[in-house]
């Protein structure tokens, strides 16, 4: 796995209804839009941010999570180069070569394929040009409109890990975890009847 490549500098993956980069200042007005949504945050481990301040002050965290090689958040951009969602690289762990997926957008963009196309992409990138071997993502069970992007993306349904995770602002909550590994897209590809 090459995770320097994660770091050298902010990945920029294409696809062909988004674009998935370094978030700057100049879409703070934007970040607001999803940060501060509460309805999308009864699905993350942190509440809505209260206001726009504190969205300057998540970009910050951001950057220093990448400088200090912990994780890469990126803008989801549309075709006309506005920031509809994040995508978030976390826990990458260089002995196993997996990393955690979690991902928002911006409820005005729900259901027009941005969230599916940005997790293809992501998923494209990290399995060719970095080398991962196992993907994975956390959501909770009742998250609807996740679990359907999942799938739709080829994911694979491991179990309900119940009352396991304490969530800042929610507490213990359970969670389901997905994952793909490169045998999951061979299977797929092959019709092999043992393809999940």
């Amino acid at each position: 796995m090459k995770s320097s490549l994660l770091f050298s500098s902010y990945p920029f993956i294409t696809s062909e209804k988004s674009t998935l980069t370094h978030i700057t200042d100049m879409d703070l007005d934007a970040l607001w839009q999803i940060l501060s949504d509460e309805d999308s945050h009864r699905f993350t481990p942190e509440g809505a941010v209260r206001t726009p301040r504190e969205c300057a002050a998540k970009l910050r965290q951001f950057d220093a999570m990448f400088q200090e090689r912990r994780g890469v958040v990126l803008g989801i951009y549309s075709t006309l180069n506005q920031l509809v969602g994040l995508m978030e690289l976390s826990n990458i762990d260089r002995q196993i070569e997996s990393v955690t997926l979690s991902f928002i957008l911006n409820p005005e963009f729900t259901g027009q394929g941005y969230a599916s196309s940005a997790v293809r992409a992501t998923v494209e990138y990290l399995f060719q040009s970095v080398g991962v071997h196992r993907i994975q993502c956390f959501v909770l069970p009742i998250n609807y409109r996740a679990v359907l992007v999942l799938e739709r993306c080829g994911f694979v349904k491991e179990g309900t890990i119940r009352e396991g995770f304490l969530w800042p602002d929610k507490g213990i909550v359970d969670l389901t975890l997905y994952s793909l590994l490169p045998t999951d897209r061979k299977a797929k590809k092959t019709g092999s009847p043992y393809y999940l």
